[in-house]
């Protein structure tokens, strides 16, 4: 059965690169936002602004990022603290480089006896990311990210404290 969209359809995303006359450039998003990118140095850049890898793979943790926040304000669960790290490994076939695997762990701390809830949204995150989604069959994507209650006493007054 198909499920209907809470959000719209289709969207469309622009942007734009400008050559820095060296080794990298600037790129402007539609929205307006500017990230300096270069080649790194072990590949002949001069690493002064994020190599297009790293931005790849922020998209990934980014979009597992909001898709994770989209099912905790659904569930109207209680989120203490969320930190996601990633790996993007590349190797080089003979032919060219080519992203061969991607691993993402993390820790997500969600409010007390919301445990399931928190694990729930976990699944619901690797499940519904766009951007995993659609890379899927071409790359695999490895997770290890464990959810937890709060454990310190700190944690627990500023969860009482929201």
């Amino acid at each position: 059965m198909r499920t209907k969209p809470r959000y719209p359809e289709s969207s469309e995303y622009r942007a734009s690169t400008t050559w820095d006359g060296a080794t990298g450039g600037t790129a402007l998003t539609s929205g307006g936002q500017q990230i300096a990118f270069d080649t790194p140095a072990a590949y002949g850049g001069r690493g002064h602004g994020v190599c297009p890898d790293e931005v790849f793979l922020l998209s990934i943790l980014a979009c597992l990022n909001n898709t994770f926040l989209d099912f905790q304000r659904r569930f109207e669960m209680t989120l203490v603290s969320m930190h996601l790290d990633g790996e993007a490994r590349v190797s080089f076939d003979g032919t060219g480089y080519r992203v061969v695997e991607i691993s993402v762990s993390g820790a997500i701390v969600v409010g007390a006896g919301e445990l399931r809830t928190g694990r729930r949204c976990l699944e619901l995150m690797k499940e519904y990311c766009h951007l995993g989604r659609s890379l899927k069959d071409c790359v695999p994507v490895k997770y290890d990210i464990t959810v937890t209650e709060p454990t310190t006493t700190r944690e627990r007054k500023w969860q009482r404290s929201e």
